[in-house]
């Protein structure tokens, strides 16, 4: 079982709520790959990648949010790309990702944890200690966001203020690669 929720943040919205979260509950962020078997711990999950226009570079994050102590986080190399990644079904976080923005896209990103983990064809829950952890972050992220009902996501300050200066939101990209925008957001 898994649980999750739909976001349009900015990235002034993503380092308020990671600020209040490491106050309120404590967390670390780490990157969703690595070049070894160890998991790369960081300040901020926003990275410069292209992810649709290939002249144009988005800040957007990709990151696995944990515990501050005691995760239990795997990895598995993956030979196609000469890297380690997170192992998603068997991490003890919450895995945060989307978000990408220029200036005048911003794509719908999402925050996302399972309760349980496949192991040798047996579901086993989380520990307890994580799925508690886990759920005090989505109640105090949320509570930092507003809900939006035609969006069917959250929205941060920042992202409003974003849409109301003429920004748009998309919820996905084409398989052109260009930006899917959210029909309220192009009539507003």
């Amino acid at each position: 079982m898994s649980k999750q929720f739909r976001v349009y943040i900015v990235p002034s919205d993503i380092e308020s709520v990671l600020a209040e979260l490491r106050a309120k509950v404590g967390l670390k962020i780490i990157e969703e790959t690595s070049p070894s078997s160890t998991p790369i711990e960081v300040e901020s999950p926003l990275r410069k990648r292209s992810l649709w226009i290939k002249e144009k570079d988005f800040l957007s994050a990709r990151c696995y949010l944990v515990p501050p102590a005691g995760a239990d986080i795997k990895m598995r190399f993956i030979l196609t790309q000469s890297d380690w990644i997170v192992h998603s079904e068997g991490v003890e976080g919450i895995e945060f990702s989307g978000c990408g923005y220029d200036g005048s896209t911003l794509l719908q990103g999402r925050f996302y944890f399972q309760n349980d983990m496949l192991i040798d064809d047996t579901i086993w829950p989380k520990r307890k200690e994580f799925t508690g952890w886990a759920d005090k972050v989505f109640r105090i992220t949320k509570k930092q966001l507003h809900w939006s009902k035609g969006l069917e996501a959250y929205i941060g300050a920042g992202a409003e203020q974003f849409r109301q200066n003429g920004g748009r939101f998309a919820t996905g990209l084409r398989p052109s690669g260009e930006p899917a925008y959210d029909e309220e957001s192009i009539l507003q």
